[in-house]
């Protein structure tokens, strides 16, 4: 597998041996990177990249901050950001709102931190219930800062998930906490993986559907 670098330096080529088709996709550097087979011509390529501009401004947005005033999504309730500099306690919920205090420069890293701290408690109930229905058990569940993977199983049955699916639907998030659930016991993407998340969610297909629409502005 090898790199190259266009003249737009937000775009890689990647050679792969692998790689029966050329495909985009999005890194964590939120660069666009274009799968293309080893014998691919760069010719070949660029072609495919200008056919696919639209595609390319789609996706490579502007990287997620938060403001006064906005509205954001959190485990799927949609709440307004009210900055409060005289309120005490942080960040909080008071109906529709979300009620965010101290300096504005602090504003962002408030929110973010109250997203995280919600979506890890969801998830580690979620995710525990499940395994238990799975007749499983989880070991650690971790949240990171993962945009190119939603959720990753390891060996030790350890859990990771990307901190933002907080921000996406509430069936978004069900679907990748069964998805890695079901990698405690099927380590691979075979039939028998497939049938335990079928299992532990029934909106797998919309869920697909959603991310693969609007997967990139989580990040």
């Amino acid at each position: 597998m090898s790199y190259s670098i266009c003249q737009d330096k937000n775009i890689l080529i990647r050679r792969n041996r692998l790689s029966r088709y050329l495909r985009l996709s999005i890194n964590r550097k939120n660069q666009v990177v274009l799968s293309v087979p080893l014998f691919c011509s760069m010719a070949r390529a660029q072609a495919f990249l200008t056919a696919h501009q639209d595609w390319i401004q789609k996706h490579l947005t502007v990287p997620l901050t938060f403001h006064n005033g906005d509205s954001v999504s959190v485990l799927g309730q949609s709440l307004t950001i009210r900055h409060t500099p005289t309120h005490r306690g942080g960040v909080c919920r008071s109906g529709d709102d979300l009620i965010v205090g101290g300096e504005t420069a602090f504003l962002h890293r408030r929110i973010t931190d109250y997203i995280k701290k919600e979506t890890r408690q969801y998830i580690d109930t979620q995710a525990r219930i499940l395994a238990a229905k799975a007749g499983l058990s989880v070991h650690q569940i971790h949240l990171k800062d993962t945009v190119s993977r939603w959720g990753s199983c390891s060996a030790k049955g350890n859990l990771n998930f990307c901190w933002r699916l907080g921000l996406a639907p509430l069936f978004v998030l069900d679907y990748i906490i069964a998805h890695e659930v079901a990698h405690l016991q099927e380590m691979n993407h075979g039939p028998r993986f497939w049938r335990l998340v079928s299992q532990l969610t029934d909106r797998r297909a919309d869920a697909e559907i959603w991310l693969r629409r609007n997967g990139c502005t989580l990040r």
